[in-house]
């Protein structure tokens, strides 16, 4: 999806040339993005399903854990940050 393959039972992610290993919630929030690949996931939806938060911690744990996702597989993530919304992953990002 959008380029990138996951392999579950490593726990790895391919993206391009690149292959990283991911901590079980990088693993589990790029999971999440790709099951909804060409939608909008809001902040709070990700806290939940990912993080297993009913209510935001008033933290940037999402924030962070974007920035390492594209930090291990590179800035051209297709990724995107929708300013006040969430994220989406779109296949032409």
């Amino acid at each position: 999806m959008g380029g990138i393959r996951l392999d579950v039972g490593r726990r790895r992610a391919t993206f391009g040339s690149v292959s990283a290993s991911l901590t079980e919630r990088e693993f589990s929030l790029l999971a999440h993005l790709m099951r909804r690949c060409g939608e909008v996931c809001r902040k709070e939806e990700l806290l939940h399903d990912v993080w297993h938060l009913d209510f935001d911690p008033g933290s940037n744990v999402v924030e962070v854990c974007i920035g390492r996702l594209r930090s291990k597989l590179g800035q051209d993530l297709p990724i995107e940050t929708l300013r006040g919304v969430g994220y989406g992953l779109y296949e032409d990002a």
